[in-house]
């Protein structure tokens, strides 16, 4: 308002001025009406602008974008407060899996004596905080518990490059078998999770079937036998050094000997680790009397112990076996891995968590081109117009069933719309968008980092989410279309204005990544949508590709 105010005042002698004139001059019969132009503002400094790529009319639009899987590695899956855990089968995806070590710490205070005479080992649970799993919680699944059997995971890591010493940094690639984590062929317990009428949701603790290897595990515990046979100074609280080398925590995975078979079946859990752990209960004898029973005993080991100094390490573990899809087009892992040299086209987007594959999305020269033609454009008049400003710019990704005209949508002629209404409801709820999926790093509409501190006082514009009465995804991405056309300008500068000549290279985060939203990296759902345009005989063509609405202001 201030400024519109100084833009007034501004004008006021311009106006007087033009009065005096026409006063001036008011019974002359001859009017020079170029008098005072010099004094009056040139309002075509900028001129409003709108287009649409693809555009409505294009039967087979220039491929504006390319579309590729991605998948790295480097998604850290240590010490992130959850444990993840179960198996999924699924046609366009095949098989997933997940595991998880943690160490774990007694919560309670074990007095010298506290186990008795001939400890009598009655049950153990498995506690739970299962705050997440999949759409299939119905199809039971079983688990099984090991013991982790060394430390050199931790001890004989490698130290990080610019580091003085190791961390406890592990990545979703971690290997516990590979690591001799714990010995695959000698679980302690099983149990289930799953099942008609049992909902995870509410789960706080299943019990455990023990193995031999489990009952002297619990032995061990009660120290009966080992190391630390009658030596309750294990349990002191200043031990959790010694005590995270001689119980060095638990690995929890599917159980290898009852796989899931069906497709379409299985989920993947998550508990929170603060609440969850190991309960051990006992009962102790009289040693007078070793018939009689004198008092119940248990433990609780929690997986996660906040301020404790030792003890609070946790990795998960995920697998995807894409080669067990059952789809014609499965996924090529190899040519997807971001260690792959050239990664090839891919017409589809896929948006997948649990470190499965992503989409790199790259603004084609095509692209660049077409808003260089709406500066000429606006220039057919004479003008002078440099470059553009761009006032909103909007990415639509379509699902597969969906089309640019809703009218097609409603009718079902895009394609099956009780399919897409399934899809919409089974996919991810949003989409984020980063220039560096490895580190998280988002395009600057996405600023998911703000938006979690200051939680629903704010709304990102960016949005990310599905537009049902659409059919598609819907992002805003206006500060990062703005910050890729500077830098396409200052490429296309340093090649002396020739389009031609420019180090593509140069163009900073011409491709970007899309994927799971920032803190749901570890969710279930998985999206496959419609990509970069096709050609006419392709296949499994593109009806609705990924479309960008600008609008845009072009300046002097």
């Amino acid at each position: 308002m201030k400024r519109f105010n100084n833009f007034r005042r501004m004008l006021l002698p311009v106006a007087a001025l033009a009065a005096t004139i026409g006063l001036t001059l008011g019974g002359c019969t001859k009017v020079d009406d170029t008098l005072g132009g010099n004094l009056i503002p040139d309002n075509q400094q900028m001129r409003a602008g709108y287009v649409q790529l693809p555009r409505a009319d294009e039967l087979n639009p220039k491929k504006y974008v390319e579309t590729r899987l991605f998948q790295t590695d480097s998604i850290v899956s240590s010490n992130i407060t959850y444990g993840y855990m179960g198996s999924m089968l699924n046609d366009t995806l095949g098989h997933r899996s997940a595991g998880f070590l943690s160490q774990m710490v007694n919560y309670y205070k074990v007095d010298s004596g506290y186990f008795g005479y001939m400890p009598i080992f009655d049950s153990a649970q498995i506690l739970l905080k299962v705050t997440s799993f999949g759409r299939d919680s119905v199809t039971e699944q079983s688990f099984a518990v090991y013991e982790v059997v060394s430390n050199k995971y931790l001890t004989e890591k490698p130290i990080a490059p610019n580091k003085s010493q190791r961390d406890s940094t592990f990545y979703l690639n971690f290997d516990p078998v590979a690591e001799g984590v714990y010995n695959p062929d000698e679980p302690l317990f099983t149990f289930t999770l799953g099942g008609e009428g049992k909902y995870p949701s509410t789960t706080s603790a299943v019990t455990l079937e023990p193995t031999e290897a489990g009952k002297k595990y619990i032995r061990r515990l009660m120290l009966q036998e080992g190391e630390y046979a009658g030596d309750y100074s294990i349990y002191s609280a200043d031990s959790l050094k010694y005590w995270v080398e001689a119980f060095k925590g638990l690995y929890i995975a599917p159980n290898p000997e009852k796989p899931l078979t069906e497709y379409g079946k299985g989920t993947i859990f998550a508990t929170e680790l603060t609440y969850s752990g190991l309960s051990v209960y006992g009962r102790n004898r009289v040693k007078d009397d070793p018939s009689l029973i004198k008092d119940t005993i248990g433990m609780v080991y929690y997986f996660y112990e906040d301020g404790a100094e030792f003890g609070n390490v946790s990795v998960n573990n995920v697998k995807h076996g894409y080669e067990e899809a059952t789809i014609a087009r499965r996924i090529n892992i190899e040519e997807a891995r971001e260690t792959a040299e050239n990664r090839p086209e891919n017409p589809l987007v896929y948006v997948e968590g649990m470190g499965g594959v992503v989409t790199e999305m790259t603004f084609s020269p095509e692209f660049f081109a077409e808003l260089e033609a709406e500066i000429a454009k606006g220039n057919a008049d004479g003008k002078n117009f440099k470059t553009l400003a761009f006032s909103q710019v909007r990415m639509s990704i379509y699902f597969n069933d969906s089309d640019y005209e809703w009218e097609k949508i409603a009718d079902g002629t895009a394609g099956d719309i009780l399919r897409m209404t399934d899809q919409m409801n089974a996919y991810p709820a949003r989409l984020g968008m980063y220039t560096n999926y490895k580190t998280l790093t988002p395009i600057s509409d996405y600023a998911y980092i703000y938006e979690q501190n200051y939680g629903s006082s704010v709304t990102l514009a960016y949005n990310g989410k599905i537009n049902r009465s659409r059919g598609c995804y819907v992002m805003d991405i206006t500060g990062y279309m703005q910050q890729l056309w500077n830098s396409y300008m200052e490429a296309k500068a340093d090649a002396g204005g020739e389009v031609a000549n420019i180090d593509w290279d140069k163009v900073k985060n011409r491709s970007v990544y899309i994927g799971p939203e920032a803190y749901g990296l570890y969710t279930t759902s998985f999206g496959v949508l419609q990509g970069m345009p096709t050609q006419a005989g392709t296949a499994e063509p593109n009806n609705a590709p990924i479309r960008f609405s600008m609008a845009y202001n072009l300046i002097k």
